[in-house]
C-alpha cells in the first residue's frame, strides 16, 4: 500500500560569495596570483590597477607587531622579497617539490577536465610521507563542495589508480600494504625469492604474519626453506614504507613562498603577511562608463540586455574582491591569535615551549567556525627566524601527565623518537623502559599515552623494532 507523508529537515546551504571566500582562504600566496589573473580573464569588469604597481622585488605588506598581552597593532611597510631556499632534504621542500612533482606527471597523462580537477584533489590530500589521507567518499564530498559537481566514487578510484603509478613508486597509497604493494608489481626480475616477496605482500593473512614476525607460521604457510624466506624479507626490506623519503637530491633548489614572515623584534614577535602579487584589482572605469550611457536609454532592448549584464559582471567584481579582503583580514586575525596563545614559542622557537594548540581553541579566539581555521592552515608556509614551518604543524592536541599539566603531543613525540633513534636494535626499548626514560626527562606519562603516541609515530611495538640475527 502506498502512502504519502510530509517530512521536515533543516539543511545548510553555503551562498556562492561565502563558498568563493572559502576557496581564497583555503590557496596559499603563491597560487593566489594566479587565482587573481584567472578571475580577471574570466570578468571582463575586473582589471589590475596600474597605479598600485610596485617594482618587482617590492611589495606592500602589513606589518603586524604583538606582545605578550596579545595586542596588535599594524602599519604597512615595504619589504624587499625573495623565495626563501629550502636545505635538500628539508620536510617542507620535500613536500612541495613532491606535490609540483605529481603536477607535472598528472599533467602529462590524457585526462578529461573533470578528471585532472580529480586528480588535484587527490594530490592535495596525499601527505608528507606519500599517502592518501582522505576515503574516497571524503574526497567525493570534498569535490562536490569546492566544484558545485557531483562525481561517482568510481572516477576518484580510477584517477587514483593514474597517479599510483607515477614517480615516486608507491604514492598515493592508502595503507603500508598498499603501499609496498604497488612497489613491488613494479619489479620486473624473475626469480623465486622475488615470486616470494610478492607472495607475501599481496596477501592479507601471509602479509599479517610477516608484519608481526610471525616466521614458523609462513614458514609452514609457504613450504620454503629458512634461506629462501630470508631472501625474500631482504627483498622487502628495500622497499621503501615512506615514498616521499629517500631522494634528496632532487630537492637542491627548491624554493618555498612563505605565507607569513615571523620574527623576533627585540623580545617582542612581529609578523608580516606575505602580497606575492604586485598589483591590486579595481572595476574597469571604461565599463562604468558603458553602463552610465547605456542608463541614458535604458528601454532599448540591446541596452536592457547590456545594462544586465555589466550589473551581473559588476556584483561578481564586487563579490571577488571583498573575498579578496575578508581574505586577508581573516589571515592577520588567525595569526595574531596563534602567536597570542604560542608567545613564549614563537619568541625563540624552543619547541618544549609549545602549549597544546586545536583548531578549536584559535577558532574561539576569532569567532570562526573550525573548518575556517582549517582552511585558514591548509598548505600555507610561516618563515621564522628559527626556520620554515608549514601552519599547521603548529596545531597540535594536549597530553596530561600523571601531575595535571599540559604537555604538547609534538614534544613528546619529539622526545619518543629521539629516545628510540638510539636504542640498541637488538635489544630494543619495551614501553615501559620508554616510560621510565621519558620520567628521567620530566615528562612523567603513563604506558598506555606512550604506547598511543609511539603508534602515532609510526613506530612499532619493541619486539617488531628487533632486528633479525
Amino acid at each position: 500500500m502506498v502512502s504519502n507523508s510530509l517530512t521536515t529537515k533543516m539543511q545548510q546551504k553555503f551562498a556562492p560569495s561565502q563558498i568563493q571566500y572559502m576557496k581564497l582562504l583555503q590557496l596559499p600566496s603563491a597560487s593566489l596570483e594566479d587565482r587573481i589573473k584567472e578571475e580577471i580573464e574570466k570578468n571582463p569588469l575586473l582589471e589590475e590597477d596600474d597605479q598600485q604597481t610596485k617594482d618587482d622585488t617590492s611589495i606592500e605588506i602589513p606589518r603586524i607587531k604583538t606582545d605578550s598581552n596579545g595586542k596588535v597593532s599594524t602599519k604597512n611597510v615595504e619589504k624587499k622579497t625573495e623565495g626563501f631556499k629550502v636545505d635538500p632534504g628539508s620536510f617542507n621542500a620535500q613536500e612541495n617539490s613532491m606535490y609540483e612533482s605529481l603536477l607535472e606527471q598528472l599533467g602529462l597523462v590524457d585526462l578529461t577536465d573533470t578528471e585532472y580537477e580529480i586528480g588535484k584533489e587527490i594530490i592535495g590530500n596525499i601527505n608528507e610521507n606519500g599517502y592518501l589521507t582522505r576515503t574516497v567518499d571524503a574526497l567525493a564530498d570534498d569535490y562536490f563542495f569546492s566544484h558545485s559537481q557531483e562525481i561517482e566514487t568510481s572516477q576518484i578510484e580510477n584517477v587514483l589508480k593514474i597517479i599510483q603509478s607515477f614517480e615516486p613508486s608507491g604514492v598515493g597509497a592508502r595503507d603500508l600494504k598498499e603501499c609496498l604493494s604497488l612497489q613491488i608489481k613494479r619489479i620486473k626480475q624473475k626469480g623465486e625469492d622475488i615470486n616470494l616477496a610478492k607472495q607475501i605482500i599481496l596477501s592479507d593473512n601471509l602479509f599479517e604474519m610477516f608484519k608481526n614476525k610471525q616466521y614458523t607460521q609462513l614458514l609452514s604457510k609457504l613450504s620454503c626453506s629458512k634461506s629462501d624466506l630470508e631472501k625474500a624479507e631482504s627483498i622487502i626490506r628495500q622497499l621503501n614504507p615512506k615514498p616521499f623519503s629517500g631522494s634528496e637530491g632532487i630537492y637542491e633548489n627548491v624554493y618555498v613562498t612563505p605565507d607569513f614572515y615571523i620574527w623576533n623584534n627585540e623580545g617582542k614577535v612581529e609578523f608580516q603577511l606575505t602580497k606575492t602579487f604586485n598589483k591590486t584589482v579595481k572595476l574597469s572605469q571604461h565599463y562604468v562608463n558603458m553602463l552610465d550611457d547605456l542608463k541614458k536609454n535604458p528601454k532599448k532592448k540591446e541596452n536592457k540586455e547590456a545594462i544586465a549584464f555589466i550589473k551581473d559582471k559588476i556584483d561578481s567584481a564586487n563579490e571577488f574582491m571583498l573575498s579578496l579582503q575578508r581574505r586577508d583580514e581573516t589571515l592577520v586575525k588567525v595569526m595574531a591569535a596563534i602567536i597570542k596563545f604560542n608567545y613564549a614559542y614563537f619568541l625563540d622557537g624552543d619547541i618544549t615551549k609549545l602549549k597544546p594548540m586545536r583548531l578549536v581553541d584559535i577558532a574561539q579566539m576569532t569567532d570562526n567556525d573550525i573548518s575556517t581555521i582549517s582552511r585558514f592552515a591548509s598548505n600555507k608556509y610561516a618563515q621564522t627566524h628559527f626556520g620554515l614551518f608549514q601552519i599547521k604543524k603548529f596545531f597540535s592536541n594536549a597530553v596530561e601527565d600523571e601531575q595535571g599539566n599540559q604537555i604538547s603531543s609534538d614534544t613528546i613525540k619529539q622526545a619518543l623518537s629521539k629516545i628510540i633513534a638510539t636504542e640498541n636494535k637488538q635489544n630494543p626499548y619495551p614501553d615501559e623502559k620508554l616510560v621510565e626514560l621519558l620520567k628521567g626527562e620530566g615528562y612523567v606519562l603513563a604506558r598506555r599515552t606512550i604506547a598511543k603516541y609511539r603508534d602515532l609515530l609510526g613506530i612499532p611495538v619493541a619486539r617488531l623494532r628487533k632486528t633479525i640475527n
